[in-house]
Order: structure tokens, then C-alpha cells, then sequence
């Protein structure tokens, strides 16, 4: 890895995915995944264009290729637990995902708390080394709190070349 790619300065962010379980013939529950991810950036004004990537051993990748949409939900220095708590597989329970409480509104898991987020239907997708480069057309935005965003610079990724190959 490029000491210089460690230096980049990115967002934390929470993104979610839900997939109705009656588009589903194996499923009698909703199916939902969220992850942090850092690699985030607007790519076109109109229409309003969001690149976002996505490990592709996740399940957050898979649910993103099933449901066609994503939600991103911006964080503040008052997320800081988040980055950890979403760098795992999601345990949905008691309307939390990974202790953290979320809501369905629209079709989509909406993480509770936040700064606030942006719901994109999937226009493109890339498969890009070991990651999925989804590009999605903003479709919703929720602004919950007037804050400063967290950002790597604050918070130092753990995430590492190995990590993404396991």
C-alpha cells in the first residue's frame, strides 16, 4: 500500500441496504446489511451522482446488488463507535442494527442519530480490485443535525490491505 494513499483525508460514513422479503423467495424477513465505508464522493451535480466502495466479500455489496439502492448516513466526532460498530457484520435485533438504533422509511434502513443521510438508486456499478465501485443517483436527503463530519483525519482507519482479503 502507498504511504501516500494512507495520507488521503476521506469521510466516516455508515452505508445501509435493505432488501423487502417479498422480492425474495428465500426469505421470510427483510434483509438488510450495513458497513462503515470511507471511500465516498459526489461525481456529477446533475443529476446528482454518488460514488461510494464496497468490499466485495461484504454483505453489504450483496444487498446493495439486490435491492438496486443504498443510503449513506454521514457522521459526526459524535460517531466515533460507529467506525467500529459497522466494521462488523450486522446483527439486526430489537430495531437496532449492531446495538444502534434504525428505522424502514421508503423502502431503505435508515440509521438513526446521524448527521444525515442520502438514499441513491444504483446507475452503475464496477468491479474494482477488491472492491465494488457503486455510482447512485441521489433519490432522497435527510438532514438531521447541523454538525462537523468525522473524518480519517480524526480518527485513523483500521481497515488494511488484509483486512479486505479475508
Amino acid at each position: 500500500m502507498s504511504k501516500l494513499t494512507q495520507n488521503f483525508t476521506y469521510g466516516y460514513y455508515i452505508v445501509t441496504a435493505l432488501k423487502k422479503s417479498d422480492n425474495l423467495k428465500t426469505r421470510e424477513n427483510d434483509y438488510i446489511a450495513a458497513g462503515t465505508v470511507n471511500w465516498v464522493s459526489q461525481v456529477s451535480f446533475a443529476p446528482e451522482i454518488i460514488s461510494v466502495a464496497v468490499g466485495q466479500k461484504s454483505d453489504l455489496n450483496e444487498t446493495i446488488d439486490y435491492s438496486e439502492h443504498f443510503t449513506i448516513h454521514l457522521l459526526s466526532k459524535d460517531h466515533k463507535e460507529y467506525v467500529r460498530k459497522f466494521g462488523t457484520k450486522s446483527n439486526i435485533e430489537d430495531g437496532k442494527i449492531n446495538g444502534v438504533p434504525f428505522k424502514k422509511q421508503n423502502d431503505q434502513a435508515i440509521i438513526e442519530d446521524t448527521i444525515g443521510y442520502l438514499t441513491c438508486k444504483v446507475v452503475k456499478s464496477l468491479n474494482m480490485g477488491d472492491h465494488t465501485v457503486y455510482f447512485g443517483e441521489v433519490v432522497n436527503e435527510e438532514i438531521h443535525k447541523d454538525k462537523e463530519a468525522l473524518c480519517t483525519m480524526q480518527l485513523p482507519s483500521e481497515y488494511t490491505k488484509e483486512k479486505a482479503e479475508v
